[in-house]
């Protein structure tokens, strides 16, 4: 759905009017979580790089590989598909980007866990486990949740919004006998002024 910018500030407007508030992706809340997702990311990206080159270089080429391959090939798909997610999150795509950060995130904890089993392989995990894998993993997917959630219910909401808005121009066009082809009404659209209160919408007292 292609959103003028003229409409969308008009949708603000009556937001604003009618003391209307929700997290929005330019908002402080979003800003915060995305620069610790961020900072998280980082350090998650270098502990699994290391953990595939290390691998790479004492198995690569070696029978031991064999013993290694499920999870190396594991934690390098994961890792390749948080990149992708990540790089995503700053397009429009947050829901895709979401779910295709937030999977390999939680896919990541068991095969990390497998990995790093302690020395009778059944009493639990070694120390470096949580705190190289299972915390971050378990923030990313805490903070990757929760601002994919605030960009969906944002865009969801100005997306209604908006159409209440536009209904309520079609509305007072069609009232005023007026003969609109789809051109005129995207351009009419495209050259409205929200700073005209001559329009009464009905979605400011709704």
């Amino acid at each position: 759905m292609k959103m003028q910018e003229s409409i969308l500030r008009r949708v603000r407007m009556i937001e604003e009017k009618n003391g209307i508030k929700y997290a929005k992706t330019d908002g402080r809340l979003y800003k915060t979580l995305r620069v610790f997702y961020i900072i998280v990311f980082a350090y998650t990206m270098v502990i699994n790089l290391l953990y595939i080159a290390g691998m790479a270089f004492v198995y690569g080429g070696t029978d031991g590989f064999k013993d290694i391959a499920n999870s190396f090939i594991s934690v390098c798909i994961c890792t390749a598909l948080m990149i992708a997610g990540f790089v995503l999150s700053f397009f429009r795509f947050k829901l895709v980007a979401g779910i295709i950060s937030v999977v390999p995130e939680i896919f990541l904890i068991p095969v990390f866990g497998v990995e790093l089993r302690d020395s009778l392989g059944f009493m639990g995990f070694k120390t470096s486990f949580y705190w190289r894998h299972l915390a971050p993993l378990a923030i990313l997917i805490i903070l990757m949740t929760a601002t994919t959630v605030i960009a969906v219910r944002a865009k969801v909401k100005t997306e209604k919004q908006y159409k209440k808005v536009t209904d309520n121009l079609y509305k007072q066009y069609k009232e005023s006998g007026a003969d609109l082809s789809d051109e005129q009404w995207e351009e009419f659209l495209a050259n409205y002024d929200p700073a005209d209160y001559k329009i009464l919408f009905q979605a400011e007292n709704n």
